[in-house]
């Protein structure tokens, strides 16, 4: 899903090169949740690295003080110990629904679909304000080592304790069925193949508001998308966000899934009628001057209007 949701902007993809069957379900997409299962810690890449060019993707200073209050937002690498924080996050804004009376339950569901994000992530960066992480990008740029080698072997152990219970069984094939879905579209639409990179999960806390996060967030990864030779970049999202801020990127909708289209999808139940998927592609440097000229644009005519 790529959303914005009351200021709560979130990019949701599959991972790139995956098939059905076993591999599929251990990157189903599911609600966030806290669970007592250790994470090992994020190995460091060149994805961290600060790039000879691009000041765009270094941290803020102090210089960006009076934007952010008393305080200064900091935009740095995503590290382990930010993991609970994060599915809390998820938990609260997309958290399994059904599951809101038993949020043991409902916490793992939502660390499922983080690290299913996490899979195959390239690039993880965090922003925090007086150490609390206000939003985050996860993305996957094409022949660049994962950050978390061992997020298949989390998934799995993360979906042997959803089988082990009822309702959580129900909220895991319900989850993997929507990853399906999802790769189907994938395939269909044959993204992968005009593509380099996917933005994986984009996410703002509505605590972030006013502070420009959001923007930022999105700005210093189109630069290093740049900075990487990304010329083209994809991701999923669904009608619980707001699609129409990838509109307003300047980005275009590849494919789409309407989900009154398959009543075969309402297998389950318990989610409900599956949302409409559609997957969305921009390239990083059209969505900078796509920005730039609608910018101008308003500025015309409010020079029109004598603002």
């Amino acid at each position: 899903m790529g959303a914005i949701r009351d200021h709560i902007h979130h990019a949701k993809a599959s991972s790139r090169n995956h098939t059905d069957g076993a591999h599929t379900e251990n990157r189903s997409r599911s609600s966030i949740q806290r669970s007592p299962q250790a994470v090992v810690p994020l190995q460091t890449t060149r994805s961290h690295a600060k790039p000879a060019v691009s000041a765009a993707l270094m941290p803020k200073t102090s210089s960006d003080a009076a934007t952010a209050g008393s305080s200064v937002v900091m935009y740095r690498p995503l590290t382990a110990t930010d993991l609970p924080a994060i599915i809390d996050e998820y938990d609260q804004t997309w958290g399994f629904r059904p599951l809101s009376e038993r949020r043991p339950l409902s916490q793992m569901v939502s660390k499922r679909f983080v690290m299913h994000y996490l899979e195959g992530t390239t690039r993880a960066e965090v922003a925090e304000l007086d150490g609390q992480v206000l939003g985050l990008t996860f993305a996957q740029v094409d022949g660049e080592r994962p950050l978390y080698p061992h997020a298949q072997e989390t998934l799995a152990g993360i979906d042997d304790r959803l089988r082990a219970d009822d309702t959580g069984s129900i909220a895991l094939r319900e989850t993997l069925y929507w990853h399906r879905a999802e790769n189907r579209l994938e395939r269909i639409s044959q993204i992968g193949k005009v593509t380099q990179a996917e933005l994986r999960l984009f996410l703002v806390s509505p605590k972030a508001r006013g502070h420009g996060v959001g923007g930022d967030l999105w700005r210093r990864l189109m630069a290093y998308f740049q900075d990487r030779g990304v010329k083209r970049y994809f991701l999923h999202t669904d009608n619980s966000c707001d699609v129409g801020f990838y509109d307003h990127q300047g980005l275009v909708c590849n494919a789409k899934r309407i989900a009154a289209d398959h009543p075969e999808d309402h297998v389950e139940k318990m989610y409900g009628r599956m949302n409409d998927l559609y997957i969305y592609s921009g390239e990083p440097s059209r969505t900078v001057r796509h920005r730039r000229r609608a910018g101008a644009s308003v500025a015309q005519q409010q020079s029109k209007r004598g603002e």
